[in-house]
């Protein structure tokens, strides 16, 4: 897409003022949707294998498509974000519960196997319409949009990364104190215990100091850490008390998945970049070259443009329209829903990813 009255921005792409709704950020919902559509159409097969669909869609429909759709040329806002498109991660809020409850009353009913895929797809949708929606509000300056977020967080049982991610991460990117910045040569599967252990470490200590230097009680009402994570043991036992013991595992077990999904994207965001230590033992400024940046369409629609990340480091607070697309950060070879399938297998990723990051310099 372009347009011909968009300014040109310092990077050399453009930037335009229209406020008319982008309406391709609908797809988040699909994920909604598609299964609810599925069920009501065949519901037998639906509970017997058919809820593997949205581990399918995310997984494999997804990357295909954006492979097919290729370069994402939506030019970024230089003005007002239209309404409609900043309530669309608010909106997820509700579609995210909706799917969750959903699943929780159709769990009894399936077959052994239709039980997995449903633990799978609802993690993996909730990786997406869960936490990359509360990524996207919890670094908004409004309390009803940080809220909103943090209760997002709480239906996936990752409340510290609201914590974490704000406070901690975006400061200590792309150094050795950051959990959630993989190292060279690391692998996905030794990195994701380390970011979570991390990420539950960091955001008890940041809350704690902050406890502290304001005179107040650590173990009280007043610390986050421990509201969202009484938060999402009210969820369970909630889930538990209604819907019964298996759907209490379902919820857990899909809240695993989704920590997992975002964790993959984490690896795949920062892998091995590095910032410089200073003789005075600070890091260097955080730049465009200390995150992985990728730009197709499909993906940019359902993630709310996360994959322009190098963007989102240097200006956090920036709404999801206003996120450019750096040509001077590192580039991934391929779009993230890709990269996440190849993380999966270090072999490929490290023969992708090694001599493009000796080269970042």
């Amino acid at each position: 897409m372009s347009d011909a009255n968009g300014a040109t921005t310092p990077n050399g792409t453009k930037a335009t003022a229209a406020s008319a709704f982008r309406w391709r950020y609908l797809l988040v919902f699909l994920l909604v949707a598609g299964p609810i559509a599925s069920w009501m159409l065949d519901p037998t097969g639906f509970l017997a294998g058919g809820s593997w669909m949205g581990l399918v869609m995310i997984h494999l429909l997804v990357p295909a498509l954006d492979a097919l759709a290729g370069e994402d040329d939506e030019v970024p806002l230089n003005g007002r974000t239209p309404l409609m498109n900043r309530l669309l991660p608010l909106l997820c809020l509700p579609a995210w519960y909706l799917l969750l409850f959903w699943a929780m009353a159709l769990e009894s009913r399936a077959s052994a196997w239709g039980w997995w895929g449903l633990a799978l797809s609802l993690g993996a949708s909730g990786g997406i319409l869960a936490i990359n929606a509360a990524h996207e509000l919890i670094h908004r300056p409004g309390r009803l949009e940080r809220t909103a977020g943090a209760m997002l967080l709480v239906g996936v049982c990752y409340g510290a990364f609201k914590i974490e991610h704000v406070r901690g991460h975006h400061l200590r990117v792309a150094t050795p104190l950051d959990s959630a910045s993989a190292r060279r040569g690391e692998s996905v599967y030794a990195f994701i215990p380390r970011s979570v252990l991390g990420t539950l470490r960091h955001a008890w200590t940041l809350e704690r100091n902050r406890l502290v230097a304001a005179g107040e009680q650590v173990w009280g009402p007043r610390n986050e850490w421990l509201r969202l994570a009484a938060a999402s043991a009210g969820l369970a036992l909630l889930i538990g008390g209604v819907f019964g013991a298996t759907a209490l595992a379902l919820f857990l077990a899909a809240s695993v998945v989704a920590v997992v999904e975002l964790e993959i994207i984490n690896y795949v965001e920062h892998y091995g970049l590095q910032r410089l230590q200073l003789p005075d033992g600070r890091f260097e400024p955080v730049t465009p070259a200390h995150s992985w940046n990728a730009n197709t369409g499909v993906v940019n629609a359902f993630l709310f443009n996360l994959q322009r990340h190098a963007d989102h480091h240097a200006h956090a607070g920036r709404d999801y329209l206003h996120l450019r697309s750096l040509p001077q950060a590192p580039t991934l070879p391929l779009g993230y829903g890709a990269m996440v399938l190849v993380a999966l297998l270090p072999p490929l990723w490290r023969r992708l990813m090694d001599a493009r990051l000796a080269r970042t310099g």
